[in-house]
């Protein structure tokens, strides 16, 4: 069969890994349909990413069962980027990250969908204490009880243009004396470059398994958090004092901070800071898919320079 008669699902495609994944495979010509809340207000950048036709948009509520049904209809394949960093009076990390997944791999069972790919995240495992990943495990075991062909990717921190990583401490190191390094930093990290990820969707896509499948997706360097904002700051050319900050006082303070339209800490990622995010060596990884890694030093700096006085032009 031919990619362009291929067609595939795509849930949450209009985020910053949908945008880059939705690019990459309309340019292997497949056919995407997209799921969003909104196609008229957060989907329509996506339509001229492939040639006419090839992008469809779908509004979609997620835990409508109809309203996904008829999304999945007619496709080969499924894959869910759906997932939230913290928890709106709406939005429940169970609801998006477990409930979802289960109702979308049950659907995909019944609807003779040839694979899932579903995005969890790197870090996953048994008694976390962060209820963010304690819904991303339960979301796997969901789709891994219910649609046998599936594959699971755990990304770390995906970075590249518009990353929430890189870009928000930049702006905050726009207007901050000092960057915080709760917990004091030493937490270890294992940044992805953005299109790496996308590749990796694509390629397990072609990954032939009759039984669920989990892969650890990292880069090719650990970094601590502390080694990442002086990359940064290196970067940006400023100079910004790292204050380490005690997990208890990060706590204290995210109780606040979550309130804010848009938190810059809830407690519950003071949880996830407590706990190192890199490749277990316990399941395939990026190179089992084929793909080397590209390093932080080589994409940051294009994308990054527009937090420097001068912009471009300051080198």
């Amino acid at each position: 069969m031919q990619n362009n008669q291929i067609v595939i699902a795509v849930f949450g495609g209009t985020g910053f890994l949908g945008r880059n994944l939705i690019k990459k495979l309309t340019e292997l010509d497949y056919r995407v349909k997209v799921a969003t809340r909104n196609p008229h207000t957060k989907g329509y950048f996506l339509k001229p990413l492939g040639n006419p036709g090839y992008v469809e948009l779908f509004k979609t509520n997620i835990f409508n069962t109809e309203e996904v049904k008829s999304v999945l209809k007619g496709c080969d394949f499924a894959i869910n980027l759906c997932g939230i960093l913290f928890e709106t009076s709406k939005q429940k990390f169970d609801y998006v990250h477990a409930k979802f997944p289960n109702l979308l791999s049950k659907l995909c069972e019944e609807l003779g969908i040839k694979k899932l790919v579903h995005i969890s995240s790197l870090g996953v495992k048994e008694y976390h204490t962060s209820k963010y990943m304690e819904s991303k495990l339960q979301g796997e075991k969901n789709i891994k009880d219910n649609f046998k062909p599936s594959i699971i990717l755990r990304p770390g921190i995906c970075f590249g243009p518009d990353d929430s990583f890189f870009n928000r401490f930049a702006s905050i190191a726009e207007v901050s004396p000092f960057l915080p390094l709760i917990g004091g930093g030493k937490q270890k990290f294992s940044p992805i470059y953005v299109q790496d990820v996308a590749k990796a969707i694509v390629r397990a896509l072609e990954v032939n398994n009759t039984r669920p499948k989990i892969f650890e997706l990292g880069g090719p360097e650990n970094f601590t958090f502390k080694e990442l904002m002086e990359i940064l700051l290196k970067e940006i050319k400023k100079k910004r004092f790292l204050i380490p900050i005690p997990f208890g006082l990060a706590k204290f303070q995210s109780f606040f901070l979550q309130f804010m339209p848009n938190p810059l800490l809830t407690p519950d990622q003071v949880e996830l800071l407590k706990y190192s995010n890199v490749v277990s060596g316990e399941y395939p990884t990026l190179k089992d898919l084929g793909i080397t890694g590209i390093p932080i030093q080589n994409v940051l700096p294009k994308y990054i320079y527009r937090f420097r006085t001068g912009g471009q032009f300051n080198r």
